[in-house]
Order: C-alpha cells, then structure tokens, then sequence
C-alpha cells in the first residue's frame, strides 16, 4: 500500500487495533475467520509443537497480511506481538467481497500474498540447508529490505526489536549459537546487531556471504 494508505486511520471502514508488547493477537486452533493486516510494530507468526516449543515462521511487518485463506477452519498458526502491534481486523467475507468489487485492492491483496509465499520458501530453504553464519545473514538482509520498502530502513541501519531467543526460533537455532553467530558475524565486519539495532557494514560481502537475491521480495 501507498504511504497515503497507511496515513489513514481507517481501512475498510475499521480501525486500527493497538495491541501490548508480548500480546497473543489470535491462537493456533481458534476458529475465527478475522484477516490482520499489520498497521505498525513487529509481531511474531509461529506454529506451536506438541513437545510445548515452536517455530516462529515469519516476522509480520507493516503492510503484511495474516491469517488469510479461502476457506473456513482453525487458524494453523498464532500471531503474537514483539512490540506495541496495530492491526486492522477485518472479516474475511468482508475482504473477500471488498476484493471482488475492487480490482485494484483485489491485485495489492494477490501480490502481498504470492510475496509472502516467496518469503516462507526463503525461510524453509534457510532452515533446511543453509549454515548459521548464511541463514542468519539472509535474515538480516531480507529484514532490512523489507522494512526499506516501508520507511522504515535506511542506509543499511534499522532498529529490530527481536531478541536472539526469538531470533533463534525464527531460524532454527539454539540461542547461544545464535549470539556466537552474530559473533562472527560482526569480527569480520559484515554487520553488527546490538542492543536491537542493526548495521550493516560491508553489504558487498554479506550479500556474498549470504548468497541473497532480493527479486523474491519485489
């Protein structure tokens, strides 16, 4: 959506909802048709396991859709919020009728969802075949990319409220093989993440390193 979208204080005639740090917006197994839309904050898109862990598969963002499918069901993934979240809650019969009488909406709503598509295959090649240093790398980058599309990144810097536990679960790591990762990450001056700020150093190499082509985010 245009930055004059999101100026709106309406979409679909809702309003935005404001949620608190660490709040469960929505659980896997509720049986609720609502579709967020993310108006600002981070949020956590994960599936929980029967051995009580989980894994977290996307970080919802500004403009991203979640919880929309075409036909009725339990939600198979809960939506948390990292920071103070504002979502729009809009019905799913609402939307879907919203999309047939507009064409243009009906096309944003398409390519946000072929985008997220691209996102999560990203996110299964990371966790399936790439090493540490070049998924946590991946991350960083496409993170920054995304956020760049919003306002939100610049120059290589950006704040990431995420905390390496949630950063681990997101790339199928431990914690503390997280934080060595971003060890060595940072000594051979590729990209610093500290105190919930991102800089990247060297993009040359890291985008290298990473082997990160930012076409399946466009």
């Amino acid at each position: 959506m245009s930055k004059d979208d999101w100026g709106n204080s309406e979409f679909l005639g809702v309003a935005a909802k404001i949620y608190k740090p660490h709040s469960v917006i929505c659980r896997q197994g509720d049986d609720d048709d609502r579709v967020f839309i993310v108006r600002s904050g981070w949020g956590l898109l994960y599936r929980g396991l029967q051995n009580g862990e989980r894994q977290v598969i996307d970080t919802p963002l500004r403009g991203d859709f979640v919880g929309f499918r075409s036909v009725d069901g339990p939600r198979l993934t809960s939506l948390a919020s990292v920071t103070e979240l504002a979502v729009y809650e809009v019905h799913r019969k609402d939307l879907m009728e919203a999309i047939a009488s507009d064409g243009i909406l009906g096309n944003k709503i398409t390519c946000s969802e072929a985008r997220q598509n691209a996102i999560l295959a990203e996110h299964l090649m990371s966790a399936g075949r790439r090493n540490a240093i070049t998924r946590t790398a991946h991350l960083l980058l496409e993170l920054e990319e995304r956020l760049s599309v919003v306002g939100l990144a610049s120059r290589g810097r950006y704040e990431c409220p995420l905390t390496q536990h949630e950063v681990a679960d997101l790339l199928g790591m431990t914690s503390v093989h997280v934080n060595r990762t971003l060890g060595e990450l940072r000594k051979a001056g590729l990209v610093s993440f500290k105190a919930g700020h991102v800089e990247v150093i060297n993009r040359q190499k890291l985008v290298k390193t990473a082997g990160f082509d930012k076409e399946y985010l466009r």
